[in-house]
């Protein structure tokens, strides 16, 4: 990943109709559309699981060129999440790996069991906790320690943009010498596209 790259949790929100959507947009473009103007996503957990290969291959076709999917995983992973994720990673590898080999991002772990870190399907993790870290990259921001795979994660996010550069210019200077970006994924359900806008704009004004 070549720069900083903003990102939402999920796609599908209907309080972005009239205000990022335009307001007769089919449900059916709304990835399509959201993938037009920003590179990377934060899956939810219960959207991924129920996935099948239908939608796998309908959310393939709705992006093009670089872009990342990042799937949550919510405490720990079981039988069926890692079952899940195999099948993902494996339809997705098939389909779209040789044209875009990051099309899956990686795994964001939201848990507290250190334990809950030794499987993850073979991608890249993220593990973002209150109080435990993995080996690799660290950042801690709003009270919350992101490691392992650089890819940070934001609960909360307003309008002042001097917290939002203060936001961008630790996390960026987080990474790893001669790490050119990663992702910033904003991980709440209702979020002010505006305010993602707002981020982007300055983290590319920044030169990120």
């Amino acid at each position: 990943m070549d720069n900083l790259q903003i990102g939402t949790y999920g796609w599908q929100k209907d309080s972005w109709i009239g205000s990022f959507y335009p307001d007769d947009l089919p449900e059916d473009w709304m990835l399509e559309f959201y993938a037009n103007a920003y590179r990377v996503v934060l899956v939810p957990e219960q959207a991924w699981l129920n996935w099948d290969d239908e939608v796998i291959n309908e959310t393939l076709d709705a992006v093009e060129g670089a872009f990342s999917f990042y799937f949550e995983v919510s405490n720990q992973f079981d039988e069926a999440k890692i079952e899940q994720l195999d099948k993902i990673n494996n339809a997705i590898s098939v389909i779209a790996a040789e044209e875009n080999p990051e099309i899956c991002g990686g795994v964001i772990l939201f848990s507290e069991e250190l334990s809950a870190a030794h499987a993850y399907s073979g991608l890249p993790l993220t593990l973002v906790s209150n109080s435990q870290t993995i080996d690799g990259w660290q950042w801690q921001n709003q009270n919350v320690i992101c490691s392992g795979e650089p890819c940070g994660v934001l609960f909360e996010l307003d309008d002042n943009a001097k917290q939002q550069r203060a936001i961008l210019q630790s996390f960026m200077q987080s990474l790893p010498e001669g790490t050119m970006g990663a992702p910033l994924l904003l991980r709440k359900e209702n979020i002010d596209m505006q305010q993602v806008f707002t981020l982007k704009t300055i983290a590319e004004f920044l030169g990120y």
